[in-house]
């Protein structure tokens, strides 16, 4: 098995191979046929934390993020044109970590921002999963 990129702030335990830049993340996310989940937040933000290190490694989650989706990890200190115009389409978006999803083009598919909870997380998932697959 290849190594794993690390999450640039967090520790999720070699959960997910981390993508820093979109490009890369929607790249492979057409080679793979994935979809893209990125963790738009910043390194010293709790609720980010929460989300890397607590929620993604869970049994419940971890398995439909590897299967299914190429991770990407946005510092919003630092962010990318392309991510903060898929921010932008957050309503109401106010508080880190910005949950965003996109398709293996790029379109937004939804998102949210603030505190992720596990069972509501895998329910996003699963929506999405079942929603893309392929007929």
């Amino acid at each position: 098995m290849t190594q794993r990129r690390k999450h640039p702030h967090f520790d999720d335990r070699g959960t997910l191979d981390w993508h820093t830049r979109w490009k890369d993340a929607l790249a492979a996310a057409k080679a793979e046929k994935k979809l893209v989940f990125i963790e738009f937040g910043r390194e010293l933000c709790g609720q980010c934390r929460s989300l890397v290190q607590g929620v993604v490694p869970r049994p419940d989650v971890a398995p439909l993020l590897q299967q299914h989706f190429v991770a990407l990890a946005s510092d919003c200190d630092d962010a990318e044109d392309e991510v903060l115009h898929l921010a932008g389409m957050l309503e109401d978006a106010q508080m880190l970590p910005f949950v965003l999803f996109t398709d293996a083009s790029g379109r937004f598919l939804e998102g949210s921002s603030g505190g992720v909870m596990p069972a509501t997380f895998v329910k996003t998932l699963q929506r999405l999963v079942d929603a893309h697959r392929p007929k």
